[in-house]
């Protein structure tokens, strides 16, 4: 035996303290690292603090406010593990992606946190770890699917911890989602079980790839008939989709059935997550957000019907997350310039400016006119998309070779290969959050098109009940992650470009931007003006930017400072109303869940009555329509029926100015009763079609069809306005253009609604729409009705702008009249396609000859399946209000 050799020893156990160490004592022995964590920032300490106060410690849902830069992985992991220690709980952290978790768990290791990471399949779990974490003395970091599931792998955890809870609504929802493409087998096989109660115009469109991306919601009474059936057709998914069908087999009734040409989406509204033990059992729940929102939106995300809030301390907004310049290309000055226009179109050759960097790697062709340039600026940079397939088109329009191009991957060093890289472009589609590109990882974010339609829920609620302000704090908050990824601290800083029209009119809405911390408000404030110059200019403020040099130090930075200090956020009072139905709406959906129609219908009843005001009123039409359709399944309660008919007549008045409740409740065998203005129009294209000599015979409508879309897709201003009022004869309004100077150039008037048109063909895509153009539409409906010599024009006429421009100005908006709409004439176009559709259908069904009410029934039914009734006319031309 070797003497030198010291003896194998046991392990002798740690002297327990007598108390459990508080937070602070905890946080207090640290070690600083030099990723910057360790030493606690002020307000993280503060943050603690005020967690470790009996009455939030022992609370079940405690959810705490840490904005993007502020350090809240640290918190979490400290939270997680004194719960650990201190009640000896296994404690679960769990994060939206792979790759977050990676990171949670690289930062537990620099930190000293005992933590074990489980994602992947289970199978490859570690029993080491999953004894550690079992024994508490590891805490589980995780990934949410990992929770939510039919087999949860954390089934007994007593502490549960949820990593950015504001992106958590589609991870938490996502359990209870069936979501079937159109290319599998079993979207035709539902649609062939509604089939003989569908509105066969839906069933048309939806059979029609080319019918677009809107979705429609199948009726639920609809759903609760034909329930075993879908459940026979569901039961042969296989994959993700199989799991997912069986958390809602047994509450296929309670469910919404979403459908676009594109797919199915079958899922509650709202989670019922009150069933889902994992989620139910532990002693708390804790939720880290970037934003808690006003509204009830994490609420409604959890399915919880209360979460204590702890607020970001006031020091935060002090410190900030580093500095950012944004800009709006399509904002800067049209000109002649020799780099192209400002969106992302191809350019011809030029000298590239070379990227900031001490060897420049060498310079490629620069494409895509301004933004183009302003990407080149920089070796590398970040795509940000709502879809994969717009991040693969701007970096095949920008020219990026595919050697530079790279994927963010699900592990902590799927950004690595991007960090390392002299020079390419990372597209991370959807990646709003959980991606930290801090120092000099990357310093050019590219954020195109807003991120508002995750799902077929999502859209529904944006494009067809137009209830955008219930999911604005989401999608705010997406937008806020998105420009924070390169900017994880004090002194990051970012240029931050700005494209795509939805993303563009989003930050020019005046009350989206006073939601936003004021930091940020500064920014995109002062981002908006200064991105109002000729291109080339527009090209130097960026570059003196990402230097930092004198001109942005004496310039910018004392400027954005002094805006900063003139902004606060503000919150609109509908977001209260939000807030307080936001418990109701948990306990109707707890409801529906349970099958007990008749409380679910009260408790709709209940939150409709606090949704008031016209802001909500979309909402407010959504959540009639529950409540009259459960009522209907209430068949044992003696109130149901009245309430089901009063509820309805409630939605239909809500959601006036939108056609998908009509559309529920036309099915194969009662075709919805036309609305007034719907009515005059199908008797006006019935005489039309029946007396007018340019319309009459075939050879003469094909010449007026064909050059009235020759016309509208003309930028000449006299053959365009010519095109629109072609294009309200066939829609069978009263169509012209006043001859008067400062007129509208087109006027649709059907004797019930009127809508006029200030046409402005000739513009350039780029810049925004000005004051002047806003001031002269402001005046048309009021001039109008002076010429038709009547006080007022009829109640809900509009004014719309077609433009090629998808921004206003910021003063144009703040001077807009709230009847005023601006519209593509892309989509002005696309109406007249479908009106052409109409007038054919009713060339081919109704022969010469036919008189009266068969005409109007084939009048009738050609303009409901083409979408042209001056209902949905309005209901597409109002889509994009100038001021919200």
């Amino acid at each position: 035996m070797d003497d030198n050799k010291q003896p194998v020893r046991f392990r002798q156990r740690t002297k327990q303290v007598t108390a459990p160490p508080t937070p602070e004592a905890l946080f207090g022995v640290l070690p600083r690292t030099t990723n910057g964590h360790g030493a606690l920032w002020s307000h993280q300490a503060d943050m603690l603090r005020a967690y470790a106060s009996p009455e939030l410690v022992n609370k079940p849902d405690v959810a705490l406010e840490l904005p993007t830069g502020s350090g809240k992985t640290l918190v979490g992991l400290l939270l997680a593990d004194w719960r650990r220690r201190r009640f000896k709980h296994r404690s679960v952290y769990a994060c939206p992606t792979k790759q977050l978790a990676h990171q949670v768990w690289t930062a537990a290791r620099a930190q000293g946190v005992p933590a074990a990471l489980f994602v992947g399949k289970r199978s490859g779990f570690s029993d080491q770890d999953l004894a550690r974490y079992e024994g508490a003395d590891a805490v589980a970091i995780t990934v949410y699917s990992h929770v939510f599931n039919t087999n949860s792998a954390f089934p007994d955890a007593q502490s549960l911890l949820f990593d950015d809870a504001h992106a958590a609504e589609n991870y938490v929802a996502e359990a209870w989602a069936v979501d079937i493409p159109a290319s599998d087998a079993q979207f035709t096989s539902l649609l062939d079980v509604f089939g003989d109660d569908l509105d066969p115009h839906l069933l048309a469109r939806l059979a029609d790839p080319h019918s677009g991306t809107e979705v429609r919601l199948v009726p639920a009474t609809m759903v609760a008939k034909h329930a075993p059936d879908l459940d026979k057709v569901l039961s042969t998914l296989s994959g993700n989709a199989s799991y997912r069908f069986k958390m809602i087999r047994p509450h296929l009734r309670a469910c919404l059935f979403y459908v676009s040409p594109q797919r199915w989406y079958i899922r509650p509204m709202i989670s019922p997550t009150f069933t889902h033990d994992p989620f139910t059992s532990p002693q708390q729940r804790i939720y880290l957000s970037a934003t808690l929102g006003e509204g009830g939106e994490l609420e409604r995300a959890f399915g919880r019907l209360k979460i204590s809030r702890i607020p970001a301390p006031p020091e935060w907004e002090n410190i900030g997350s580093g500095r950012r310049f944004f800009v709006f290309p399509d904002l800067a000055e049209s000109s002649e310039d020799p780099y192209g226009p400002a969106g992302l179109h191809a350019a011809e050759p030029n000298e590239l400016d070379p990227p900031d960097t001490a060897e420049p790697p060498a310079p490629r062709e620069t494409k895509g006119g301004l933004v183009g340039r302003l990407i080149a600026l920089r070796g590398k940079s970040v795509v940000l998309t709502p879809d994969g397939k717009s991040a693969t088109m701007i970096a095949d329009t920008l020219g990026v070779p595919h050697s530079e191009r790279f994927q963010p991957g699900e592990t902590v060093d799927g950004l690595q290969p991007f960090k390392d890289a002299e020079r390419g472009m990372l597209l991370a589609p959807s990646r709003f959050d959980g991606m930290d590109l801090p120092d000099e990882s990357c310093s050019v974010i590219l954020m195109h098109d807003l991120p508002d339609s995750l799902h077929l829920q999502d859209q529904f609620l944006q494009t067809r009940l137009r209830a955008s302000r219930v999911a604005q704090e989401r999608v705010r908050t997406r937008v806020i992650q998105g420009a924070g990824r390169c900017t994880r601290g004090p002194r990051d800083f970012a240029l931050v470009i700005v494209t795509g029209r939805e993303l563009q009119r989003f930050l020019s809405r005046l009350d989206v931007r006073e939601g936003l911390p004021p930091e940020l408000q500064a920014e995109i404030a002062f981002g908006r003006d200064n991105s109002q110059v000729p291109p080339s200019d527009l090209v130097t403020l960026a570059r003196s930017a990402l230097k930092r040099d004198e001109i942005w130090q004496e310039d910018a930075e004392p400027d954005i400072v002094e805006r900063r200090s003139e902004c606060t956020k503000q919150e609109p009072a509908y977001v209260t109303k939000l807030s307080g139905s936001a418990e109701h709406e948990v306990l109707a959906w707890q409801a529906a869940w349970l099958e007990d129609w008749d409380a679910a219908s009260q408790r709709a009843v209940q939150a409709l009555n606090l949704l008031t005001g016209e802001e909500l009123r979309p909402y407010q039409a959504m959540w009639a329509y529950l409540g009259s359709a459960w009522a209907r399944l209430a068949t044992g309660a003696p109130a149901a029926p009245a309430r089901a008919e009063q509820l309805l007549q409630r939605a239909r008045k809500a959601a006036i100015g939108t056609t998908w409740l009509r559309e529920i409740e036309g099915q194969a065998d009662v075709e919805p009763e036309l609305g007034v203005v719907d009515g005059e129009a199908v008797a006006a294209v019935a005489e039309a079609y029946r007396s007018s000599t340019k319309l009459k015979t075939a050879a003469k409508y094909e010449a007026f069809a064909t050059e009235m879309l020759a016309n509208l897709g003309n930028r000449n201003a006299t053959k365009y306005e010519q095109g629109l009022v072609s294009l309200g004869e066939l829609l069978g309004a009263r169509s012209f253009k006043s001859s008067d100077q400062g007129r509208e150039d087109a006027a649709w008037l059907w004797p019930s609604w009127w809508m006029t048109v200030e046409a402005k063909s000739e513009q350039k895509s780029d810049g925004g729409i000005s004051l002047n153009d806003i001031r002269q539409t402001n005046t048309h409906l009021q001039q109008l009705a002076s010429d038709q010599q009547v006080d007022e024009p009829p109640a809900g006429s509009i004014s719309v702008i077609a433009s090629p421009k998808g921004i206003v100005s910021d003063d144009g908006v703040t001077g807009a009249v709230p009847h005023l709409y601006l519209v593509s004439p892309e989509t002005i176009l696309a109406l007249a396609v479908r009106a052409t559709q109409a007038w054919t259908r009713i060339r081919g069904a109704a022969p010469a000859g036919v008189e009266g009410d068969d005409l109007l029934a084939v009048v009738t039914q050609a303009l409901r399946t083409s979408r042209v009734l001056p209902s949905y006319v309005k209901e597409t031309m109002t889509a994009d209000p100038v001021r919200s």
